[in-house]
């Protein structure tokens, strides 16, 4: 007699849940008539690295500034694991930025502090204001930003004060500062715009494989469309707020980015 055998339900592993869902986001600037952005909505998978392209003017960096807070949206949600971000407020919003990290393209460090302190900012919602006063750090720490800013060569200019720094060690270190804050989301804000074509290149391999290294995923706003054809498998594309396009950067050819590229709603600019 036969015996029926069970199905192999574990030959085909699950879908891994998103990190990242945002849904028909909306964000309107204090005295515009227009949003910025209209109904924006994409997930992310954990470690998965995407680009963010479109026009000056198109939402990208609201995109990202929306997502952490920094800009309010007046509709739709964010929610990272399970947490509905638009809903936080007090401590429990400034508990979730610790899971998001940020890097600038302005590079946001403190000029006069050392390279090294500046990376120790990154987790410095982890121990008390005096401590961090202070210059209190625990030696494990200290240890593990030494490291991290070894890996992208600057472990020679540790006491550098960061404006004696070039543009592109600058990013480094603001590079460093966002990881060593052990996210689980970068957002990456046209970190290569102020940078010459080598050194852009050499920051986006950075910060891609620092990501892919660290488990960490990453959204990634960038201006240059020959990087994100380079860096970012999956690109996101915006047109005056809209999503109009989410998928691999291969299927957009020539047309697909003057469309991408063509604003229309000059008021938005």
């Amino acid at each position: 007699m036969d015996v029926l055998q069970a199905p192999d339900v574990t030959s085909k592993p699950l879908p891994a849940a998103p990190l990242l869902r945002v849904e028909n986001l909306h964000v309107r600037y204090p005295g515009a008539t227009a949003d910025v952005l209209r109904g924006v909505g994409f997930e992310l998978a954990p470690r998965e690295f995407v680009a963010v392209i479109g026009a000056s003017g198109s939402g990208k960096s609201t995109l990202l500034r929306a997502i952490n807070r920094l800009v309010e949206p007046h509709e739709g949600s964010v929610r990272l694991g399970e947490v509905d971000v638009t809903s936080l407020r007090g401590r429990d919003l400034r508990h979730c930025r610790r899971r998001m990290g940020m890097i600038f393209q302005e590079f946001n460090l403190i000029e006069r502090y050392r390279v090294l302190d500046n990376v120790l900012l990154g987790r410095v919602a982890s121990q008390s204001a005096l401590r961090t006063l202070l210059a209190l750090y625990p030696p494990a720490m200290i240890a593990e930003a030494v490291a991290l800013l070894d890996r992208v060569g600057l472990g020679d200019f540790l006491d550098q004060r960061a404006d004696a720094l070039s543009g592109g060690q600058r990013q480094r270190v603001g590079i460093c500062r966002a990881l060593f804050q052990s996210p689980e989301l970068l957002l990456v804000d046209e970190p290569t715009s102020s940078l010459d074509p080598r050194i852009a290149n050499d920051i986006m391999a950075l910060i891609r494989d620092l990501a892919q290294e660290s488990g960490v995923a990453a959204l990634c706003n960038i201006h240059d469309v020959g990087l994100a054809r380079r860096f970012a498998a999956r690109v996101i594309a915006l047109r005056d707020g809209v999503v109009i396009h989410d998928g691999p950067f291969d299927a957009l050819d020539e047309a697909a980015l003057g469309e991408i590229y063509a604003v229309t709603d000059r008021s938005r600019l």
